[in-house]
């Protein structure tokens, strides 16, 4: 990963993901100004994928899961 990454707040970003989705999802958009939108969302997602695998970060769905599979209580 980039030194860069290692300062993102993974909770805050997974929320601003979650807005774009929602106004990209709701909104009427030009169809130019959707695949900007959606871009950014694939890239997101990218990162998130990797801080996962890096063990930076766990969506927040499966911080229990994740959690108890590894021998640790949540």
């Amino acid at each position: 990963m980039f030194e860069s990454l290692y300062r993102i707040d993974w909770d805050l970003l997974h929320r601003q993901k979650r807005v774009l989705v929602d106004r990209a999802s709701k909104d009427r958009l030009k169809p130019s100004v959707a695949e900007a939108l959606w871009g950014i969302v694939h890239l997101l997602d990218a990162l998130q994928d990797d801080a996962v695998a890096a063990g930076r970060w766990t969506f927040p769905g499966e911080r229990g899961v994740r959690e108890v599979r590894h021998g640790k209580q949540p």
